[in-house]
């Protein structure tokens, strides 16, 4: 059977485990009338993840809007998209501006946020307005550009490939950083000490690909509820771990 994507909703709890997971981030129509262009990005990962074969699973993908009749408060709704951007591996944005109808003002911000993360890509039909501040740091950046949407979507689904299978606080380790040799030789010495990763903070990224960086791992003793917060710093020429810098109970 072919594999398949799992859609998580706006307000929606997020599955325990993925091998792979996107975001789907733009300008939402308020005109109920105006085609919703997740809806035919999802149509079109559907295929492309079915033609890939049976083998897998497809990925997580992050929908910025709650089920029809199911309203978020503000707060509940900022909170959802910031913790499914943070555990996502590659965040789509696709920017069809157009004035007045859609202006995309809170895209901006979260262009700002993660363009520089590693895991951007960037969609921008020739005719959308105002794009060219984008268009200038995705070139900055290295960040991929296409200039529709259903080459956006290839070029995120290129990225994630086939994944990586992650679960519980894995799953706050982008693939792009949980392939690297540093990553995996720190998450071995942690883990081989029987500690479980409880959960993971991006600090910074610089370069793309992501020349240096810095994560930080909230891990579980073994036997106890208790936790240590390590960091792993990688540099361009080596990697450097900064262990115990505070704690939790």
């Amino acid at each position: 059977m072919p594999a398949d994507i799992t859609v998580v909703r706006a307000g929606e709890p997020f599955p325990g485990a993925w091998s792979a997971s996107l975001y789907l981030c733009g300008p939402t129509a308020r005109n109920p009338d105006t085609p919703l262009w997740r809806d035919e990005a999802i149509r079109r990962i559907r295929e492309l993840v079915a033609d890939a074969g049976p083998e897998g699973h497809g990925p997580v993908v992050f929908l910025p809007e709650p089920e029809p009749g199911r309203p978020l408060s503000y707060e509940e709704h900022i909170a959802w998209e910031e913790e499914a951007m943070g555990m996502s591996d590659v965040i789509l944005f696709y920017v069809p501006r157009a004035l007045p109808e859609l202006p995309g003002l809170v895209t901006n911000v979260k262009w700002g946020a993660w363009h520089r993360s590693g895991r951007a890509v960037l969609g921008s039909p020739p005719e959308a307005r105002r794009n060219e501040y984008l268009l200038h740091f995705a070139r900055e950046h290295a960040v991929p550009v296409a200039n529709s949407l259903e080459k956006a979507v290839a070029e995120a689904l290129r990225r994630l490939d086939t994944g990586a299978h992650r679960r519980a606080g894995e799953r706050w380790v982008p693939l792009h950083l949980w392939r690297t040799p540093e990553f995996r030789r720190w998450y071995g010495r942690e883990t081989g000490g029987g500690r479980t990763l409880r959960s993971a903070e991006v600090l910074w990224t610089r370069g793309s690909p992501a020349r240096e960086w810095a994560v930080r791992g909230v891990w579980e003793e073994p036997g106890t509820t208790e936790a240590t917060v390590h960091t792993l710093v990688v540099h361009t020429g080596g990697s450097e771990v900064l262990g115990g810098d505070g704690g939790e109970d």
